[in-house]
């Protein structure tokens, strides 16, 4: 049992140099191994590399989320990305009130669904249902369905991912636009897109 603990730990330290790489060091290996034409050796590195600039790229898309939204407070945001499409999660809440705001599809220009956001910003436009009401948020389609507690508000952003509100406590639906409004949503945008 000693030897294996002992192993173990040996393994942390000799991995801790690895995760303590910054990317040029990865880039500068995958550069070398290329050279000496040991591509399988440069892709694994490579791969390091992506979940280094994943790692970044997912702390900056926190910060699209402010810590206050119309007087309610965020909690801690959550980034989960799996097959290409990520998910960013904050709720805000205040005593009466809480809000579900996610992002979905913000992995690369449009994050996998993009094919989903233009098919549900055309069903939106194509015609409301009964109960949903379709209008703009600088520039983009929205969508707001329900009312009360199990209301959802979906702006389809040009990128193609999904911004969505969810009122997961509280009565007050109209808490979603305002929330919306507010959030800067072609900020947003342009941030998943690569533009800013």
């Amino acid at each position: 049992m000693k030897r294996f603990i002992a192993l173990g730990l040996s393994a942390l330290t000799m991995a801790s140099p690895v995760l303590a790489e910054d990317l040029k060091t990865i880039l500068d290996k995958v550069m070398t191994l290329e050279k000496e034409g040991n591509y399988q050796k440069a892709l694994d590195e490579l791969a390091w590399a992506k979940k280094e600039l994943e790692k970044k790229n997912s702390e900056q898309l926190v910060k699209l989320f402010p810590d206050e939204l119309v007087g309610l407070k965020g909690e801690k945001a959550e980034v989960n990305s799996a097959l290409g499409i990520t998910n960013l999660e904050r709720n805000y809440a205040s005593d009466s009130t809480e809000v579900k705001v996610s992002i979905t599809g913000t992995g690369g220009a449009a994050g996998g669904l993009g094919g989903l956001a233009a098919f549900g910003q055309m069903a939106a436009m194509m015609g409301a249902q009964s109960g949903q009401d379709v209008f703009r948020i600088d520039g983009m389609t929205a969508s707001m369905e329900g009312e009360g507690s199990n209301s959802k508000l979906s702006v389809f952003l040009s990128g193609g991912s999904i911004l969505m509100f969810e009122l997961n406590r509280g009565s007050d639906s109209a808490i979603l636009k305002k929330m919306a409004e507010t959030i800067g949503v072609t900020k947003i945008d342009n941030k998943l897109k690569g533009v800013s």
